[in-house]
């Protein structure tokens, strides 16, 4: 079944495809992770030029096709670019970071409009420049992407005894996402991940806030976890995904 469909989209990634067309991969609003076809996007004259940047936040109308790989892009017209962001190396890190999250998890057609509306509101507040760290935006985004996709983190409670951590250090459970008080955990392994109160308290409270909350927390006490927290969180989207991913937008920008 052929149909005209006309949707907000951030630009995830793109890519040569023959000789004047392009290959861009779309996170749309009304129809999730979305792969399309830009004819002619690299002539000269092409309406597309400027406007299918990586990162850009768009509006496109394409002519799609029920079990079809590629759809076919007829229009698309630019609503952000975030240029404050990309003059920002790290920045850049960041938001290119979660484009790759993205490319990587979310299933093909597949609409998350309120994870979509999400991921715009984060990219506006960091192309603000805003915050003193911008990872304390990815490590919300990794956060709520594990919400979204159904495995997200509890730790307003010991995953034991069900009360509020009264008794510290925890113990993080990467794995499962969720934490042990020191009363239901007497003994730590060596390579187990301690939190203090301090350290739960902010974690915690990343875990429930919104975007407009991030400028109260503080993230010089989130980066005295051991190991890194983007490692941590890595390890547990790839424990409930089987999809390993390396982030190298961190390592080339940061």
């Amino acid at each position: 079944m052929s149909s005209i469909v006309k949707t907000e989209a951030i630009v995830v990634a793109t890519a040569k495809w023959r000789d004047s067309s392009r290959m861009v991969q779309l996170f749309t609003r009304d129809h999730g992770y979305m792969k399309v076809i830009a004819r002619g996007a690299f002539r000269p004259k092409s309406p597309f030029r400027g406007v299918l940047e990586t990162m850009n936040h768009i509006e496109v109308i394409a002519a799609y096709k029920d079990g079809r790989a590629f759809q076919t892009l007829t229009s698309a017209s630019l609503i952000n670019s975030y240029h404050r962001i990309r003059e920002d190396l790290q920045y850049t890190a960041v938001a290119f970071s979660t484009l790759e999250l993205v490319q990587e998890l979310l299933p093909v057609h597949e609409p998350v409009p309120d994870f979509f509306q999400y991921t715009t509101d984060l990219l506006e507040k960091l192309d603000a420049l805003g915050p003193d760290n911008p990872k304390l935006y990815l490590w919300h985004y990794m956060l709520q992407l594990s919400e979204t996709l159904g495995f997200g983190w509890v730790l307003s409670h010991c995953a034991n005894c069900k009360n509020e951590p009264a008794a510290f250090p925890l113990v993080l459970d990467m794995e499962n996402g969720g934490c042990r008080c020191a009363n239901c955990n007497n003994t730590f392994s060596r390579n187990a991940v301690r939190l203090n109160r301090n350290q739960w308290e902010q974690l915690s409270g990343l875990a429930t806030a919104t975007v407009a909350d991030l400028q109260a927390f503080k993230p010089e006490l989130l980066e005295t976890i051991r190991p890194d927290l983007t490692d941590i969180l890595l390890r547990h989207i790839t424990y409930h995904t089987e999809t390993r991913i390396s982030l190298k937008s961190l390592k080339w920008y940061m």
